[in-house]
Formats: C-alpha cells, structure tokens, sequence
C-alpha cells in the first residue's frame, strides 16, 4: 500500500473509533445516569471539546512528524482505552455519582472518552500534514482525510448502534472496535518496522481485554439474580428475580415493573389503579384499549380481566414484547403488539379505541411529543365520545411542586377534554421511600361528559379491589378526584420542550436519594 493509501485507511478506523466511544459511553452512562436530555448534552458536549484539544494537539504535532508512527500509536492508545472503557467506568462511578446528576456526568464522560477523543482528534492535522507533504494541496488533503474519517464515523453510528450494541452488549461491542483498531495501528506499525511497540500493543491489548471482562457494569442488589440484560440504543434493559418470586423490569436502572412471579400480577399500585379506572367504563364500552408504553406488560392482563375485546400495547423498543411474553407472564394471543412510537402510531392508524393509556418512559425519562397540546388534539380523533384517555406521570408528590402535572392537565383541558386529576394514589410514605419524594400522578381525560360512571365495586378485578384506593375511586369518585374547570399554570406545546427542563429536579432528587 502507498504512503497516502496508508493515511486514508488510518483516517477512516479514527473515524470509526471516535463514534464507537460517544455511543458506548452514551450507553454506560446510562445505568447510572439515566438518558436524559442533560446526560445525551454532556456527552455531546465533552465529546466536542476533547475533540477540539485534540485538533489543536495534531497541529502543534504536524510540524514535528510526517510518519504513520505517531498517528498509528494514538490510535493504538486510544483503541485500548476503548477496549478497557467498561471496566474505567466500574472503578469511577462510585465517586462521581456524588457530584449530582450534570457534575457527575460530565466528570464520568470527561474520564472515560476524554483521552481517548484528544488522541483521536489529533491523528486528523497528523493525516493532512502527510499527505501535503506526498504533494497534494492543502485543501485536497483536508476534504479527503477529513471526509474518509467523517464516513467510518457514520459507519461506526449504525453498526454499533442499530446492531452491535443490541446483539452483543457494551462490553463485547468496545472489545470488537477497539480491538480491530488496535490491530490496524499495530500492522501499520509493523510496516514501520517497529516490532517491539508492535508487540506491546498485542499484550496490553490481552491484559485490557481480560480487565474489561472481569468487570461487572450492572450493580445486581443483593438477594437479586440476573434473568435477562440486554444493551441497546434505546436502554439497557434487565430483569432480575428475588429470593421471594419477585420479577423486575429495569431499565437504565430504573424499575420500569415489579411482579409477582407466581401469579404475574403487578405489585406497582399505580398498575392497579390504572385498571381500576378504565373499570369506571360501562362493560359495554369496554370493547378496546391502547397502551402506549408497554414496559413489561402489566396493564395487558388487567384490561383482559375486565373484558376488553382488543388490546394494542404500542412501545418503540422492540425488545418488549419478547421479555414480557419470556419473563412475566404476558399471553401473545392476549394483545396485539405494536413496535412504534405512540403518537405515531395513533397518527397513522384508523382505530378507535374506548381507552388510550398512556404510561410512557425510559427509565425516568418521559417523551414530551406524547403530553402536548398538539398530541392531545390528534389523540382526541382515536378516542370513542365516551371514551377515557389516562395519563400515568412521575411527578413531584408536593402538589406545589408537580407543575409538569398540572400542565398537562391544562393540555388536555384546552385539547377539550372534561379533565379530572386522582388524588394521591400512595399514603404518606417514610423518607426511605422514593414515594414520599415523587410518585406517579393519574390524570383523566374524557371527550364526554363522563355521567355514565360504572361505580360497583364487584367490578373491580380482585387484585385492584385489594387497595382500598380503587375502591374508593369507584364508589366515591368526585372525592377521589379534582376536576379541572380552568387553565392554571399552561399547556405544553410540540414546538418547546419545556417538560423535559422541568424533569431535571425531579430526576436528580432520585438519583441521588435512590
């Protein structure tokens, strides 16, 4: 291979490793972290600006060398920081959680690609100023070198992203990328008739990789036993078992469900009042239901009980429905499946439903598309005249604290909805309990009058009879709930996200605390 051969391939592996870092670092974040919009700034940001030393370090360089040894040596340096990122980031985020949900994520993300990028970014100006010096005009070189490395970046986004990641997990997705550029730079090393630097870039190459699997990303709490992990663009998802025939579903370390084992009932109040609410229906306005938001699937079985014809669970992470069919009881003949986005979903279909629920999150993280103005405009044409859209939120439990409540239900109530908001589903909890902190919040919406109230109590499914919440609902609803007949602080809107900003407080309490 000619000299700026050479060059052009080095180009397109830095290209490659540089994405493979944002997007694993992204991904090991997350457990931790979560993937709001803050983490997903802070890795954006540090990637930008380690990228940028990295850019001022080749220049400085370039002047000084015009060989393959020094861009092939960052890039072997850099592919073994890849490779050992997973395990990095076991021994850093137990002292960089306590700086807070942005301090402690742009210090973890600073540790773990920070390096990593400022080598990478450097080997840029090192390519250009070779293949200037094999005569080819400046600017040439800096499309040629640039553009190669910018197509492994977009290489390296969609394998790592749509297939590595998801089919391999994070570990093993580092090792592959790291380890096949580590090889390049050693063969281009090798060339250079540098045996000895070759060979000790094959051993650390060994060593990090056993670190890498000796290490441990997902923290199972004691009494747990991991049944299921798995990596993904859209979250890591787990399920563990208990030594008491408890099932969990977590997501980005979050409890997305929480089952019975031995009965596949949910032991998340919040599920049974869901249920008991869409009971308030008349039985004979009970003939479908949506879900947007499947998780493990809870809801599927409850609304099956109270004799919904046909039930649609809507979620956009395909992995759903196989670990709520595989781990927690949920029949495939029970439900049709739906893999979408829920707004997108009811855009493009012609259904009517009696029900839509929605209960939409990423671990802490809830879409704000789902909970605007606008959405609840397009919902109102899949909704029957009776019919009940419910709205499961985490918010503050203070009511003065719970604005992303209260805008939501002014959403619905300009939509044109009769909104109704239920009381606090929880009793006054300990601190030790992230329900005195935050829990979730019900809110109702009905194009109808809602005069047609099914209040028997004999109608409620025995698990959701067994809080005394849902009979109460039930049996007295214009206690158990606020009926909106104004707006109070306002909507939200498709063209602001204002929802996510004020989920920043909320999810830093939790992570914190819990």
């Amino acid at each position: 291979m000619n000299k700026i051969g050479t060059y052009y391939l080095i180009a397109f592996f830095e290209g490659l490793a540089v994405m493979a870092y944002e997007l694993l670092s992204a991904r090991l974040l997350a457990p931790q972290f979560g993937g709001s919009l803050y983490v997903i700034t802070s890795v954006l940001g540090i990637t930008m600006l380690a990228l940028l030393g990295g850019y001022f370090l080749g220049g400085i360089l370039s002047s000084k060398t015009t060989t393959t040894q020094t861009p092939a040596t960052f890039i072997i340096i850099a592919a073994l920081l890849l490779i050992t990122m997973p395990f990095i980031s076991v021994l850093v985020f137990p002292f960089t959680k306590a700086f807070g949900l942005i301090g402690g994520t742009l210090t973890t993300t600073l540790l773990l690609i920070g390096p990593g990028l400022v080598l990478l970014g450097s080997v840029g100006p090192l390519l250009v100023q070779g293949v200037n010096h094999q005569q080819v005009i400046a600017g040439k070189a800096t499309g040629i070198v640039y553009g190669i490395s910018t197509f492994g970046g977009v290489l390296s986004t969609f394998l790592v992203g749509l297939y590595f990641i998801p089919q391999f997990g994070v570990k093993i997705t580092a090792m592959i990328f790291g380890i096949i550029t580590l090889l390049v730079g050693t063969l281009f090393l090798l060339m250079n008739k540098s045996i000895f630097k070759s060979g000790l870039s094959i051993g650390a190459c060994i060593i990090c990789s056993i670190l890498c699997f000796q290490s441990q990303i997902l923290a199972i709490p004691d009494g747990m036993r991991l049944l299921y992990q798995s990596d993904g663009v859209l979250g890591s998802l787990s399920v563990l078992e208990s030594n008491q025939n408890h099932r969990i579903l977590m997501n980005n370390g979050v409890f997305q469900s929480y089952i019975d084992k031995n009965t596949s009932k949910s032991i998340m109040p919040y599920t049974h009042v869901i249920a008991s609410t869409a009971s308030l229906l008349t039985k004979e306005n009970r003939r479908s239901a949506a879900i947007l938001g499947m998780a493990a699937g809870s809801l599927i079985p409850e609304l099956k009980d109270l004799g919904f014809e046909k039930i649609v669970a809507v979620d956009i992470d395909s992995r759903m429905k196989g670990i709520a069919e595989q781990y927690f009881g949920i029949q495939s003949e029970d439900y049709t499946f739906s893999n979408n986005d829920g707004r997108h979903y009811l855009k493009t279909t012609d259904e009517v439903f009696d029900v839509i629920i929605i209960d939409v999150s990423n671990a802490e993280d809830q879409p704000y598309h789902l909970y605007t103005l606008e959405a609840f405009e397009e919902y109102k044409n899949h909704i029957s005249p009776e019919g009940l859209i419910i709205v499961n939120i985490v918010d503050h439990t203070n009511v003065n604290n719970a604005k992303i409540t209260s805008r939501i239900g002014d959403s619905l109530f300009e939509a044109g909805y009769n909104t109704f908001l239920l009381r606090n589903i929880y009793p006054e909890l300990p601190k030790d309990r992230m329900e005195h902190y935050a829990q979730e919040k019900i809110i109702l919406g009905t194009p109808g009058s809602l005069s047609k109230i099914n209040e028997s109590i004999d109608d409620l499914n025995p698990c959701c009879a067994y809080y005394p919440f849902n009979r109460n609902l039930k049996a007295l609803f214009p206690k158990m709930t606020f009926h909106k007949d104004s707006k109070s602080i306002g909507s939200f809107y498709d063209d602001c996200p204002e929802m996510e900003l004020l989920n920043y407080e909320r999810i830093q309490l939790l992570r914190s605390k819990f």
